[in-house]
């Protein structure tokens, strides 16, 4: 999927949304790593059906898997960040905002909207498969609106964002911890790429209207602040009813300053690296996941990183994660087949996620035991000659 979707992009776009940083060893190394564990089955405790809902933050969500924030989707598909989060819409995902949105907030939400409440015979080149896949979720479409945030060195474009953010309907909001500085993504040097002067050429005028145009490009706009202001953002959050949540957590050191500020059971820890886009020393996100078990299995965490299977994310589900969130295999889908592409790959993906529940004898999410994860001892089968 990730092989087809850049080679359906010209090179420089294909190298911005599907590389990584110094020599792409992290972002390998995170799809693999959620294959070192095996889940013990229960087979003979077979469900008569299998659901997919979970709680997170004392609310019910359809499906534990969102869409994490990936800027600059215009360069995808011309219908850009509305594009994909209709399609999340229509599958019953999440959707994350990216402060580098190439489109309005209120159009994101929009179409959003629109696809959590659109009949399956109403979407258009839909084939009979897909549209008995998704009535199979019945009523059961309705993920969250999260937005992401960088706290850069104008407190007013954060701000901003957050007030828009409460209009048009965001639950959650996920500050974004891991960039004090931008990693070595040499081949985004190699080509001299811009992501937003691509995007002045590909987008029309008039379609030109998110955060990453206008006051969202500044200098002060664009330059992260070292010194975070994390109480401020808590604040800020809880005043407009969104949630807050820290996305980059990778080590019990940054797990501790977070429980020594508001109680857990207000800000969320996001357990990312970035897709390997920042350097290569990080962990993956299947390892850090795993150290955090203890406080992973009491309180709510978000995952991403290396999440190209639904065996993937229900292993992540497994180790304790509440929501997974999809970020190159969403995009992939989305520039490969477009609208309809990504609504059929996020389908089948949920479907399939549902299906391997059933498998292992799991009739949801919170059935799944605590003991059931298994590391996984490579080549013991070859040892016995």
């Amino acid at each position: 999927m990730l092989t087809e979707g850049a080679r359906s992009l010209d090179e420089p776009t294909a190298d911005y949304f599907f590389g990584a940083a110094d020599r792409q060893h992290l972002m390998r190394m995170n799809y693999g790593a959620w294959q070192q564990f095996a889940l013990a089955p229960t087979y003979l405790q077979r469900p008569a059906s299998v659901d997919d809902a979970v709680v997170f933050r004392g609310r019910t969500l359809d499906t534990p898997l969102t869409i994490a924030p990936v800027a600059f989707q215009s360069l995808l598909n011309p219908a850009g960040e509305p594009g994909l989060a209709f399609a999340a819409g229509v599958a019953g995902f999440g959707y994350t905002i990216s402060t580098r949105s190439s489109r309005r907030l209120a159009a994101i939400a929009e179409a959003f909207d629109l696809g959590r409440r659109i009949e399956a015979h109403e979407i258009e080149g839909l084939g009979p498969v897909h549209r008995e896949l998704l009535a199979g979720f019945g009523d059961q479409r309705h993920g969250e609106l999260w937005l992401q945030v960088y706290q850069t060195q104008d407190p007013a474009f954060a701000r901003q964002l957050l007030a828009t953010g409460a209009q048009i309907g965001v639950r959650a909001a996920a500050l974004t911890i891991d960039t004090p500085y931008l990693g070595a993504r040499h081949r985004d040097q190699l080509h001299d790429f811009s992501p937003i002067v691509r995007l002045r050429e590909v987008l029309a005028p008039e379609d030109q209207d998110g955060p990453a145009f206008g006051n969202g490009f500044t200098p002060d706009a664009i330059d992260q602040v070292h010194d975070l202001d994390l109480v401020g953002f808590f604040d800020q959050c809880q005043g407009r009813g969104i949630d807050p949540m820290i996305k980059g957590v990778l080590s019990l050191a940054d797990l501790e300053v977070i429980q020594g500020l508001p109680p857990m059971s207000v800000v969320t820890p996001w357990v990312s690296n970035h897709g390997g886009r920042q350097s290569d020393l990080l962990a993956t996100t299947a390892e850090a996941l795993a150290l955090f078990a203890p406080q992973v299995r009491e309180h709510d965490f978000v995952v991403d990183g290396g999440i190209a299977h639904p065996t993937d994310a229900l292993c992540a589900l497994a180790l304790g994660a509440r929501v997974v969130a999809l970020g190159r295999v969403a995009m992939a889908a989305y520039a490969l087949g477009g609208v309809l592409g990504a609504v059929e790959y996020l389908i089948e993906f949920r479907s399939q996620l549902r299906q391997q529940l059933g498998i292992l004898g799991y009739g949801g999410l919170g059935s799944i035991p605590r003991d059931c994860v298994l590391p996984r001892r490579l080549g013991v089968w070859g040892s016995h000659g």
